[in-house]
């Protein structure tokens, strides 16, 4: 079983491909979060990834709180494998995701590995450079390649956090303060279609009157709502307006 989380289809690019590589089945955990699963059972032998991203260097929200609920019951021995996707900065994740892992099954990941993708935090990468979308997108396939081959071997590789603990520090803080949903907002030309609310992982936009509205304070920011609008009519902020939108073409 291969968990991932996914806004723009990234991770969930790396978890099928690994999936297919490995005759596994790549499962959202937005989906078993709906469903209210709160535990998975791993047969003899059968392996567990995680595929998730990097936000601010650490762990989005919904993914450390699902894994801080999650129980996962196991036999025998079994190959559990990390992969932390990102952009620029690979930040602390490993660490992260090793501590939420002996809660919920008594015991660390055998391998991480690191794969840098299309960096899509939009406001402060323009994706309409399709030469750097091209470039950035060739490379994490090839890379891609090597991390499904990797994980096939059943090979034991462990990364070290990135950031020293006063950067990592201010990272998180950093993260709780992009978090807050009033940095949204949605211009004249929405046309009330309600795709943003249907797809936010956390059901934190609803549709009132026509037009979304952010009813909670903070949410995840996987930006999942910006990049989907069908008429690109939603902003993060000051800096998204003419920075395109994106998503895995190999989906």
């Amino acid at each position: 079983m291969i968990l991932y989380f996914s806004s723009t289809g990234n991770c969930e690019h790396v978890a099928t491909h690994i999936a297919k590589q490995t005759g596994d089945v790549a499962v959202s955990i937005v989906t078993l979060m709906k469903a209210e699963q709160t535990s998975v059972e791993l047969a003899e032998g059968e392996q567990l990834g995680l595929v998730f991203p990097t936000y601010f260097g650490v762990l989005p929200t919904i993914v450390s709180d699902f894994l801080a609920g999650l129980h996962v019951g196991s036999q025998g021995d079994h190959y559990v494998f990390f992969v932390d996707t990102y952009g620029f900065h690979y930040g602390n994740l490993a660490p992260q995701v090793a501590k939420l892992l002996r809660q919920a099954m008594g015991r660390e990941q055998d391998a991480d590995f690191l794969l840098q993708m299309v960096d899509n935090w939009v406001p402060a990468f323009d994706l309409t450079d399709e030469a750097y979308v091209t470039d950035a997108d060739r490379k994490a396939e090839e890379a891609l390649t090597r991390v499904a081959e990797r994980v096939v071997a059943r090979e034991r590789a462990r990364v070290k956090g990135e950031w020293p603990a006063p950067v990592l520090f201010g990272m998180k803080a950093a993260y709780r303060a992009g978090s807050k949903t009033k940095s949204f907002s949605v211009d004249d030309a929405c046309v009330g279609c309600g795709l943003c609310a249907r797809q936010c992982p956390l059901e934190v936009i609803q549709m009132r009157d026509g037009r979304p509205v952010w009813a909670k304070p903070t949410c995840t920011v996987c930006l999942g709502c910006l990049h989907h609008c069908p008429t690109n009519t939603i902003a993060y902020g000051k800096h998204t307006k003419g920075h395109g939108q994106y998503h895995n073409r190999h989906l």
